[in-house]
């Protein structure tokens, strides 16, 4: 069953994530150490608060059609601005700036896509594998994190870092390619 209450928790976690953004981002680009380590605490807390807000939605049984409409933009403009602090890294080789370059696409035309066919009555369902997808992001950007707080000079570091954003790239122009078949049989049904 929908509910339509801005106010259960649910909701409530998925407002605060998107609160956390502008906060990650700020402290990050402040330069100072104490303030890039709060941002990623605060990311930390915005990770996991993606995979707890769906969680208690089901099981207390507080699906709503606000939560279905905020939870995935706050998912994609976490990850969007979150792996743009790092475009810029002197840690970043030039196929991860790629890698993040098509991470960033491929969220910005599936939430597109999602809005637009939202407007004309039809849901886009989430495919299994972007949760894949979804964690291979978040633990890659939490590697940029610590290698740009801690381990900058580790080469081991630099390549688990560098190699992750790459496979979870490689994840992201999947799930692209599979939200695009359906969106096609979606389109073909409806003609």
């Amino acid at each position: 069953m929908i509910k339509s209450n801005l106010f259960l928790l649910p909701n409530l976690i998925t407002i605060s994530r998107l609160i956390c953004i502008p906060l990650i981002v700020g402290f990050y680009l402040s330069g100072l150490d104490e303030l890039r380590f709060l941002s990623f605490i605060i990311f930390l807390y915005a990770s996991i608060s993606d995979f707890i807000d769906g969680y208690l939605a089901r099981k207390l049984d507080q699906i709503t059609m606000i939560g279905k409409i905020l939870d995935p933009i706050a998912d994609k403009l976490l990850v969007i601005l979150t792996f743009m602090l790092f475009m810029t890294a002197d840690f970043i080789y030039n196929i991860t700036i790629l890698g993040i370059m098509i991470i960033t696409a491929r969220e910005i035309i599936v939430m597109t896509m999602r809005e637009i066919f939202a407007h004309q009555g039809i849901q886009i369902d989430v495919i299994r594998l972007s949760k894949v997808k979804t964690a291979m992001q978040f633990t890659a950007l939490i590697l940029l994190f610590i290698t740009s707080l801690f381990a900058r000079e580790i080469p081991f570091m630099l390549l688990l870092t560098n190699g992750l954003v790459t496979i979870a790239a490689a994840f992201s122009l999947i799930t692209l390619i599979s939200y695009m078949r359906n969106i096609y049989t979606i389109l073909k049904i409806k003609i």
